[in-house]
């Protein structure tokens, strides 16, 4: 599971200015929130939206889950990585101090 394994990464650089954004793809409001607060996650979560404003499919043509994206400053995709397991974490930190 992926979001957790995301806290020590935003809590390590957030003051670097990294930025953890989650986005719920099966809009599942309860279910996320409980979620949220059973693991104390504290970056942003976002609900997708559907048909013409489904951030997920649209905007980022996602087609599988979990998708991890690392976007620079002006709003590039840098790099994506699909799926997430143990491990996968220190990758993504690698790719992430490229980017700070």
């Amino acid at each position: 599971m992926e979001l957790p394994r995301l806290q020590p990464l935003y809590e390590k650089y957030k003051d670097q200015g990294f930025e953890v954004v989650a986005v719920e793809g099966k809009r599942d409001t309860e279910r996320a929130q409980k979620f949220i607060a059973k693991n104390e996650l504290t970056y942003t979560f976002l609900e997708n939206g559907e048909d013409d404003a489904e951030i997920v499919s649209n905007i980022f043509k996602v087609r599988g889950y979990p998708s991890s994206f690392l976007i620079d400053r002006d709003g590039n995709v840098m790099f994506f990585h699909l799926g997430f397991e143990a491990g996968d974490e220190e990758h993504l930190e690698e790719e992430i101090l490229k980017l700070l």
